[in-house]
């Protein structure tokens, strides 16, 4: 039987079994502005300008590449809809984590939380450094980048590479200074970018280098039809960081009030900065340039403002990716830390830094696991990959709004306009982006559905209680 939500502020037992660590609180630091620079610098910093080349390759049409766009927008405002409600019922460290475990049960939160762990947000942040790399390749320091420094047996590192891994050690060391440092330079670092974004592609859109009738009737690529899954999974990633304030609900002052305010005026303006772009996109490279292009707003820098334009675009770029790195590390973290608190990770993991009030270890392990995957170097790869556990994880967690107010009849403190549509929206474009994606990739599709279902059924040992 449920009762009333868990409290707001998450407070660590008063001792462990190796009675290591002493009574320490996540403090509840974020306001309004803090939140909003997570959610954008975690959305808009993850890529809507290294993307769209995958999308533009499965498009026959413009008006299919902006459906895809559109249809990602549609799942993150469904999306964040559901999780502000979420958020609200159980404002604590480990987003989808919690609600797992709340709803269906301590395997099932363990499956997901493994997966995150260990796949998602790794993946995540190695995919946003590599993007970093190949934005900066742009500028005068691309043919430094690409030197090799260790060639061994095929695998090549070059500066590239240890560029890649100095991002995420940046990241990990921002987050371990504290709260107050985190959200200062995520501020700093996607509210600026952002704001620059949106005026720059409204000044492209109203260059308009191109005709509406050049754009339209172009000829596009061909139908890639098994292209489509990789597409939709290179959407979903782009628009993926809706549910980021969720992992940190035990750091949001009001939360009740907070979390819904923020997510879904992010998610609206996202949106709109998102079909804006691409509408600038589309005015300088139709479709059958713009699948070739790597980075697809240093062309358009390029176009309007020259080389010079192009660089200083890639550096503000690189930022942008930066404040999604700094945010992604952050939620990643909280999510290790919840689970190590319930003793499905290594317990040390659970650590909360005595004077910064930050979850070290947790963030030292997302660090280390991002780093391993920079080496793979393959963006297109890291953003399949990590779109394809994204979609199915993000469909599982969606459910439980239905547990929680159906079935228990719990209804958030401020209960918000939309249920049950919102979900089901939800649940039926996501599980049809999945399942076309299992047709078309089925083994990288399938590899993530066996490894969820089998740790879901697996029995959770039964764990000792800390001593009093």
């Amino acid at each position: 039987m449920v009762g009333a939500p868990e409290p707001c502020t998450y407070v660590a037992p008063q001792r462990v079994s190796s009675g290591a660590y002493p009574p320490i609180r996540l403090h509840r630091r974020l306001g309004f502005w803090a939140c909003l620079a997570i959610m954008l610098g975690n959305i808009v910093g993850v890529g809507i300008f290294l993307t769209p080349s995958e999308v533009a390759a499965a498009s026959p049409n413009v008006a299919t590449y902006m459906a895809l766009w559109v249809l990602g927008g549609l799942m993150a405002a469904t999306g964040a809809h559901v999780f502000a409600e979420l958020g609200m019922l159980f404002p604590a460290a480990g987003g989808d984590y919690v609600f797992l475990d709340k709803a269906y049960g301590r395997s099932v939160a363990r499956a997901w939380g493994w997966l995150a762990v260990f796949g998602t947000f790794p993946g995540s942040l190695a995919a946003l450094a590599v993007g970093i790399v190949g934005t900066l390749a742009q500028t005068p320091l691309g043919a430094f980048l690409l030197i090799p420094l260790v060639s061994v047996s095929g695998f090549t590192l070059s500066v590239g590479d240890l560029f890649g891994l100095g991002c995420i050690l940046l990241a990990t060391i921002v987050n371990l200074l504290g709260l107050s440092w985190t959200s200062f330079v995520q501020i700093l670092l996607s509210l600026v970018p952002v704001g620059l974004f949106f005026g720059f592609a409204v000044a492209a859109v109203l260059g308009w280098h191109m005709t509406a009738a050049d754009i339209i009737h172009r000829p596009g690529p061909d139908w890639n039809t098994a292209g489509i899954a990789a597409a939709c999974c290179a959407v979903f990633f782009t628009y993926s960081g809706w549910n980021v304030l969720t992992y940190v609900g035990g750091e949001i002052q009001t939360p009740s009030k907070t979390i819904p305010r923020v997510i879904l005026a992010g998610v609206v303006l996202t949106t709109a900065i998102y079909i804006v772009l691409n509408l600038a996109f589309l005015t300088v490279s139709p479709l059958d340039v713009l699948r070739t292009q790597a980075n697809a707003g240093v062309a358009v820098a390029a176009a309007q403002l020259g080389d010079l334009g192009a660089q200083a675009f890639s550096i503000l770029l690189a930022m942008a990716l930066l404040a999604g790195l700094n945010a992604t590390m952050m939620a990643g973290s909280r999510v290790a830390f919840a689970m190590a608190e319930d003793r499905l990770l290594w317990r040390r993991i659970r650590r909360v830094d005595p004077v910064r009030h930050t979850p070290s270890t947790a963030i030292l392990l997302q660090g280390a696991l991002a780093c391993v995957l920079v080496l793979t170097g393959s963006f297109s790869f890291l953003v399949t990959w990590t779109g394809s556990l994204m979609i199915l994880l993000s469909c599982v967690t969606i459910s439980t709004i239905f547990v929680f107010r159906s079935r228990r009849k719990m209804k958030p403190p401020a209960a918000l306009a939309g249920y049950p549509w919102t979900a089901l929206v939800f649940l039926a474009t996501g599980l049809g982006v999945w399942l076309l994606g299992l047709i078309q990739s089925w083994r990288l599709f399938l590899v993530s559905l066996v490894i969820f279902l089998i740790l879901s059924v697996a029995p959770v040992r039964k764990q000792p209680a800390d001593p009093a």
